[in-house]
């Protein structure tokens, strides 16, 4: 059937963007797309892979709109964020926009425009736009097959005049880009990633809106007579927001702060990276649920590579220049987030976290849960910053305490073995005092990072610090009777001011503000006092024994009562089965009393 229009031929245009252009196109043109898999009716099925299915849908379109096309349109492509080699960017992205320009020259084509991307550039630095004669130098296997299917436009495109169209990154209102709804979901769910970044933060990459872009190709079309044969333009917005700058907006429209952006050396972060893409396979009900990191290790080299767009060609040229700006797009993008988290992860193809899946109501209960999990969070926070003031004296005080308790004027003095059987450590008394020394200082860093709401990270590293004072004295034998009394209490309580006192780090936004108190398939909450109190008191008594024990092996004392068996305790306790342990059993065990204890006393009922 033939068209009044003229007629515009689009591969891949059921997707976003070509949708975008199709609706733009729709007043004044005639728009046919190309698909695998048809959905809509002005489209024919059409694999570009193929020559013999790409002939047949080529026949269709000649019996539809017989033989005469404005404009062919070339869209279609194969992409993903693996950064590893795949063939199909070969087959699709190559050979298949070869495969289309040759099963075009039997037709009557006014223009020919291929849809490229800027990252076949070599980055460039602030204030120094790239252009269109600014070196290829493509990064990973994407924008390499666009390079080289630029290579082929210009082979193959004959007598049809050829215009390439080098994008910017396409968002829209939804955000849709996802290297950057990523970013704003790190900063939305407050995590530790959204704190640093590897490499220059003031770097960034150059944005468009989708409508400009549906505009910037509706203007190629308009002036596709006045255009020369071959032709190149990059298509974006000309100012480019650098990655601290969203940062900070981002955090400001979410969460009204600024937000504080470290760097870190990029070896570090691909390491990590490394681990989380290897940690997938050992994860299956993360994988299932298709939680997998984003961030790849390729991605880190790549991270602040820097692209900022001179448009002037475009401008000239097609007299297109963009209408929005990503500064106020975000505002757009926030806004959808904050009134319907769960379907705004679902358009980026974010999974959504088991809190939101959990929500009462996974659109706006969502927003409601997290809305209300931050305001505790940061009340909570705030009655509670005494308890990481505590926790910095107490690392003021392992500083001092061997000077206080005599460890420290035993420095480099190999000593006595005071244990029985000659059991213990050369220079123990100097390991412990570098042990107290380098641990307070620690403390008092940690403890001092976790006055941040947003370092929950430094509370579990406070933690951990406590968890080795525990163990300090019995690993390193010390021979201080009150330095192993000083580390156990310390101990224990850096733990709980760190991770047991409210906001405790890493409880999950929907059992914060609403439970359920009991776990799925009980019917009472096993975390009410009833049930660990009695556990508690048991291990207490517990400690007790088992701290007068390890007094003795450690000889701090020189018997071990027992009102039972006489000697049978000393014997038992430095049995051959006994002396096995590098270290006091007794002190061991006691260790495990010490640290039921702890664990028996955070959180609440809905732990």
């Amino acid at each position: 059937m033939a068209s009044d229009k003229p007629v515009v031929l689009v591969t891949g245009s059921e997707g976003r963007i070509g949708r975008a252009i199709a609706a733009r196109l729709a007043d004044a043109y005639t728009v046919v797309g190309f698909e695998r898999e048809c959905k809509g009716d002005a489209c024919i099925n059409a694999d570009i892979t193929s020559e013999e299915g790409l002939a047949a849908a080529f026949a269709a379109l000649r019996e539809r709109y017989e033989g005469r096309l404005a404009s062919v349109i070339h869209l279609a492509a194969f992409y993903d964020f693996s950064g590893e080699p795949n063939p199909l960017y070969e087959s699709v992205n190559v050979e298949g926009t070869q495969n289309l320009l040759r099963a075009l020259q039997g037709f009557e084509v006014e223009q020919f425009v291929y849809a490229s991307t800027m990252l076949v550039h070599a980055p460039g630095a602030p204030g120094h736009p790239i252009s269109e004669t600014s070196p290829l130098a493509p990064a990973w296997p994407y924008p390499e097959s666009k390079v080289a299917a630029e290579r082929i436009v210009a082979l193959e495109h004959g007598k049809i005049p050829a215009l390439t169209l080098r994008l910017a990154g396409v968002y829209t209102d939804d955000c849709e880009v996802p290297s950057l709804a990523n970013q704003i979901q790190r900063i939305f769910e407050r995590q530790m990633l959204s704190r640093i970044f590897p490499g220059d933060a003031s770097h960034g990459q150059a944005f468009v809106h989708i409508d400009d872009v549906a505009d910037a190709f509706r203007a190629a079309l308009d002036r596709r007579r006045q255009l020369p044969p071959e032709t190149t333009l990059l298509v974006g917005e000309p100012a480019t927001e650098s990655y601290e700058a969203l940062q900070n907006l981002i955090a400001w429209l979410l969460h009204g702060e600024q937000w504080e952006t470290r760097s870190i050396p990029k070896t570090v972060a691909a390491a990590g990276a490394w681990l989380e893409t290897k940690a997938e396979a050992v994860v299956p009900d993360a994988i299932d649920r298709g939680v997998q990191p984003f961030i790849r290790p390729f991605m880190v080299q790549l991270a602040d590579d820097h692209y900022e767009l001179d448009i002037s060609r475009a401008e000239s040229m097609l007299g297109w220049r963009p209408q929005h700006t990503l500064r106020r797009g975000l505002q757009a993008m926030i806004a959808r987030l904050r009134a319907d988290p769960a379907g705004w992860y679902q358009r980026n193809k974010i999974p959504l976290p088991l809190w939101m899946e959990a929500a009462p109501d996974t659109g706006h209960g969502g927003a409601r849960v997290l809305a209300e999990y931050q305001r505790l969070d940061r009340t909570e926070h705030q009655r509670t910053l005494w308890c990481h003031f505590a926790n910095i004296a107490l690392g003021l005080w392992l500083i001092a305490s061997p000077f206080a308790l005599g460890l420290a004027q035993q420095w480099m003095e190999q000593g006595a073995l005071l244990a029985p059987n000659g059991r213990g450590l050369a220079y123990s008394a100097t390991w412990m005092t570098a042990s107290e020394m380098l641990t307070g200082a620690l403390v008092v860093l940690f403890a001092t990072l976790s006055l941040s709401r947003d370092a929950g990270w430094a509370r579990w590293a406070t933690a951990a610090l406590g968890l080795w004072l525990l163990y300090a004295p019995i690993v390193l034998w010390t021979p201080s009777a009150a330095a192993y009394a000083s580390d156990t209490i310390v101990g224990s309580l850096l733990i709980i001011f760190a991770v047991a006192v409210p906001p405790a780090p890493g409880i999950s936004p929907v059992a914060r503000v609403s439970g359920p108190d009991a776990p799925p398939g009980w019917d009472y909450s096993p975390s009410g006092w009833t049930n660990r109190l009695p556990i508690i008191a048991l291990a207490f008594v517990g400690l007790f024994i088992s701290r007068y024990l390890a007094a003795y092996q450690l000889g701090h004392i020189d018997a071990a009562w027992d009102p039972f068996f006489g000697t049978g305790t000393e014997r038992i306790i430095t049995s051959s089965v006994s002396e096995a342990w590098p270290v006091s059993d007794a002190g061991l065990g006691a260790t495990v009393y010490a640290l039921e204890i702890v664990t028996g006393v955070i959180g609440d009922k809905r732990r």
